[in-house]
């Protein structure tokens, strides 16, 4: 009995380590990040991520879906980052890969009054490219050069100072 329990022990440990994407399936620091044209949710058109990066001195890509809670509250914490690092030419792109509940997420980010766009990746293409599909909520800064900068596959509980930490580093190396 003890012996089937150990391999049953051992079966369930094997399996939930495939659960996470290993760290060999993300984005690594330097590597060129993925473009894609998306359609803003709120029908203010498209948005082309390679023209988004050309313009701006760095990209903060988030990642999200609606059906994680802790989500949501991250993306506040972004919003309070878009209106500190938008007007040094630091751009914000929110990306939602919710299928079920557009309608719920449109809701949320006009009732939580989120000021950067807001895309939706109807088929999580971008969350796939981005390797963050298997997430509910992933950040990437993307630098000048269309290179990730930082690549963040969880909401860690000092999400605001780590993204704050890299950005002002990345700006202070570009002055």
């Amino acid at each position: 009995m003890r012996h089937k329990l150990v391999i049953l022990l051992i079966a369930v440990i094997a399996a939930c380590s495939t659960c996470r994407p290993s760290k060999a399936t993300r984005l690594d620091i330097g590597m060129k990040a993925p473009s894609f044209v998306l359609e803003d949710m709120l029908g203010n058109g498209q948005v082309n991520s390679s023209k988004v990066f050309y313009y701006n001195r760095a990209t903060v890509v988030v990642i999200w879906s609606m059906t994680c809670p802790t989500c949501r509250q991250a993306l506040l914490e972004v919003q309070h980052l878009y209106e500190k690092y938008s007007p040094k030419a630091v751009a914000f792109l929110g990306i939602n890969y919710d299928i079920e509940n557009i309608q719920g997420v449109k809701a949320f980010v006009k009732g939580e009054r989120i000021g950067f766009p807001m895309l939706w990746d109807k088929r999580a293409r971008v969350a796939k490219s981005y390797r963050a599909a298997d997430y509910t909520f992933s950040i990437f800064i993307v630098d000048e050069n269309g290179r990730i900068a930082l690549a963040q596959y969880d909401h860690p509980p000092d999400l605001e100072q780590r993204i704050s930490r890299k950005l002002d580093a990345l700006l202070k190396r570009q002055k």
